[in-house]
């Protein structure tokens, strides 16, 4: 009969964390207590690979940022499988949010974070994480921790998003159409929603025309409700295009389009920020600017199989640079004039 982590716990007379630790070699365990845990295991009969001289890397904490983004979650589901293929084990906390299911996953002897979030977590273990491309001048080269991370961070980054790229990419499709008022819906919180308005700032056709651009960007939860509220707020701000981060406010502002009797994209393009399977099923399909999903991934993984020592090939001296790119479908068209 299989022999499990808690029967040895409880025939030891420790936790679950401390027999963790103790799988993993790790120090902040007292000889008193260890012994313990090995002869639980003697006696109970458990044996398992990763008391091997490698042990200490087996376990990795994947994990998305509190409520995330679907193209982070599916980076997520496919870091979490390769690395399971490679015989590591993987946990999958949320950390920004509450940083102690974190604590609890380096608690149990994870030795690496593995993240698509853009934020330093400033974690005492490797963190190995997407950054934002303007930041690229803060990193040393070969994926080392970057300065604007703070003291004491453990940050690699492993590749870099150019959300300025794409944000030109989706102003010049709108502006090809003719728009020139574009707005932006974006979460109210959150270092994706900073970087985004940083970006609309910068980017936006009409920055150089006097124009008061704070009028034209709605923060509002990542909800529903908040997008559907949003797009009206911009509508009335003369706005004739949007673009907006999360599917949830890009549902909402849909459907708050259709209860003012306006039509998508006759009375308003809307342009999405990443791809997902029911952005082909709004009414109408959006325009969305997808993001590389498989490449964001590798790149996760190859970082993580390298910090690990599990495969022999250095990091990039730079990290890659992805671009979202446009999928046109039909909630864009031209303005009217």
């Amino acid at each position: 009969m299989k022999v499990t982590l808690e029967e040895v716990a409880a025939r030891a007379g420790v936790s679950l964390a401390t027999v963790s630790r103790v799988l993993g070699r790790r120090d902040a365990v007292a000889a008193a207590t260890r012994t313990k845990v090995l002869e639980a295991m003697n006696e109970l009969g458990y044996s398992r690979s990763t008391l091997l001289h490698d042990a200490p890397r087996r376990l990795v904490a994947v994990s998305a940022p509190g409520n995330p983004e679907h193209w982070q979650v599916q980076v997520c589901t496919r870091v979490a499988k390769a690395l399971q293929d490679h015989d590591l084990l993987v946990t999958r906390p949320l950390v920004e949010t509450d940083p102690e299911p974190l604590r609890m996953a380096i608690d149990a002897g994870a030795v690496a974070l593995v993240t698509p979030t853009l934020t330093s977590l400033h974690t005492e273990i490797p963190c190995i994480r997407v950054d934002e491309q303007s930041a690229a001048g803060g990193d040393d080269p070969g994926g080392e921790p970057s300065s604007e991370s703070g003291r004491g961070s453990a940050d690699i980054i492993a590749a870099r998003l150019d959300l300025g790229g794409g944000m030109t990419t989706a102003f010049e499709h709108l502006r090809a159409i003719g728009h020139r008022r574009i707005g932006l819906i974006c979460n109210d919180s959150g270092e994706l929603a900073v970087q985004l308005i940083r970006r609309f700032r910068a980017e936006h056709p009409a920055r150089n025309l006097g124009l008061d651009l704070e009028d034209w960007i709605a923060r509002v939860p990542k909800s529903f409700s908040g997008g559907s509220r949003a797009v009206l707020e911009l509508k009335d701000a003369t706005c004739t295009a949007v673009i907006v981060q999360s599917a949830l406010q890009l549902h909402g502002a849909l459907h708050g389009l259709r209860n003012r009797h306006l039509q998508v994209p006759r009375d308003m393009s809307v342009v999405g920020f990443g791809d997902s399977p029911t952005m082909k099923f709004t009414g109408p399909p959006a325009t969305v600017l997808g993001l590389d999903v498989e490449g964001l991934s590798n790149a996760l993984i190859a970082a993580t199989l390298n910090t690990l020592r599990i495969t022999p090939t250095g990091l990039p001296t730079v990290p890659p640079v992805f671009r979202p790119r446009l999928i046109a479908r039909t909630s864009t068209t031209a303005a009217r004039q």
